[in-house]
Formats: structure tokens, sequence, C-alpha cells
């Protein structure tokens, strides 16, 4: 590929960013959710966070250099919710 082709792509994929899912227990509403949302949000490192309740399930895309799956596991557990387990490790 040469410079014209290169300048007109969008950022390249960042490869320190990784995403994880954690089954969560105990969501059982929007508040639940949100208490979620706000706690893992507080992660350095953390860049995009999906939480579906019917499914138990965050999905967080993060910095490896920044924060680690068992930091939001302790996050999830300081709001009150237990990390049962992380999907695809």
């Amino acid at each position: 590929m040469d410079e014209t082709n290169t300048i007109n792509l969008q950022h390249p994929i960042d490869p320190s960013l990784e995403t994880k899912q954690i089954a969560i227990e105990g969501m059982t509403c929007d508040g639940c959710v949100q208490t979620i949302e706000k706690a893992l949000r507080k992660i350095n490192g953390v860049k995009e966070l999906r939480i579906d309740r019917s499914a138990a399930l965050a999905t967080v895309t993060f910095d490896h250099k920044q924060t680690n799956v068992p930091a939001m596991h302790e996050a999830i557990l300081r709001a009150g919710y237990k990390p049962t387990r992380s999907v695809g490790e």
C-alpha cells in the first residue's frame, strides 16, 4: 500500500486493546446496569462498555496496558455484584 492509501485509512486498530465478556450475577433492573457501568467506567483503560442485562453479560473493551480482567472483577464485586466468569478465556 502506498502513502496515499494509508492517509485515507481511519485509525488502525490499537494492539493494546482487548475485548472481553464478563458474566455477572445479580443484575435484575436498569439500576443494576447503571451501577455496574459506573463502577467499570471508573477504571483507567476502559474504552468501551456494553451491558446486556438479559444475557447477564458485560462486554468491555480495555487497554491491557492500563487494566486487566481481575481489576474489573474487583470493581464489579465492590459494586455489589458477582462476576461469575470471563467468557472466551
